[in-house]
């Protein structure tokens, strides 16, 4: 929990600092009493109103966002802690959990607040509990997807809200860093009775080479542990096992030797991910699960 926590803040800095990346101070003044849009928006920022970005952090880095506005992110933070929708987006006094937290996000309720999420969908709704509390200021801009101003910072795509994976790879050492990526797999490929007697590392699930992946021919060595693309006997059961072939899957087992040929199996029909974590003995981090011996069927 700490080391997740630990991410989130790390996160919250960096997209904080969007706020100071703006196109330079000096922007047309806002009463609130503006029409502001995504056409028009780039002559007001720099003028004093405080620009709210309601999107998650991931959607700001994957696909870009607007120098100038803060994140204040709807779904990772604003969501069950401040507000509960209890009527899909139809906003209700309800709705409000937490109005200091409201107040303490969203600042002094004569402050001119010009937001922005998606489509204006999340906007609209906050903005709403804004008003019912006393805010008198608030402007929805609309939605960054009919953004294409000269302050757009691009995202790069792909980001899932996860630290990059370092150049020397993931192993037993510090598979703890990586657990819980957003979309990504982890699966122990030893037999299932080494779960129990050996322990296991939480968070992964068996899909045991020996006992299931080889048993039913999905994939059939022929030439011991030296794969060849040939040896995929069952590509669709195999993409079935392990899920869309652009995410993230870790795998282990006992000495590193099945999840490396299952590795390359993967790769061979299309997966870009892969990532060979190593042996179970080597692994001496806080997840362990101990076994019992002395267990069998």
């Amino acid at each position: 929990m700490k080391k997740i926590l630990s991410l989130f803040l790390v996160a919250f800095v960096a997209i904080t600092l969007f706020g100071c990346a703006t196109a330079g101070g000096g922007g047309t003044q806002l009463t609130g009493g503006e029409t502001v849009s995504m056409e028009n928006v780039d002559m007001y920022l720099g003028s004093g109103a405080r620009f709210i970005d309601m999107r998650n952090y991931d959607d700001a880095l994957r696909d870009g966002y607007i120098a100038g506005f803060e994140i204040i992110p709807f779904f990772q933070y604003i969501e069950n802690r401040a507000l509960v929708r209890n009527d899909g987006w139809n906003f209700s006094p309800e709705d409000i959990v937490d109005q200091a937290l409201l107040e303490n996000l969203f600042g002094p309720k004569d402050t001119v607040l010009v937001g922005m999420c998606m489509s204006g969908t999340r906007c609209v709704y906050v903005f709403e509990a804004l008003a019912h509390i006393g805010y008198t200021n608030l402007i929805n801009a609309g939605g960054f997807r009919d953004y294409n101003g000269v302050n757009l910072v691009e995202g790069d795509g792909v980001w899932r809200g996860a630290a990059a994976i370092p150049a020397g790879g993931v192993n037993m050492d510090n598979i703890d860093s990586f657990m819980n990526r957003p979309g990504a797999k982890y699966v122990d490929l030893r037999n299932a009775v080494q779960q129990y007697t050996d322990g296991y590392i939480d968070g992964f699930v068996t899909i045991s080479f020996f006992e299931f992946i080889e048993g039913q021919e999905i994939v059939v060595r022929s030439d011991g542990w030296n794969f060849s693309s040939s040896d995929v006997k069952d590509d669709f059961m195999l993409e079935e096992l392990f899920g869309d072939r652009d995410r993230e899957i870790f795998l282990m087992c006992q000495g590193g030797t099945r999840a490396e040929y299952i590795k390359l199996a993967l790769e061979s029909i299309g997966y870009t991910s892969v990532y060979n974590v190593g042996g179970f003995p080597d692994y001496t981090g806080t997840s362990r699960v101990a076994g019992d011996p002395s267990f069998s069927f």
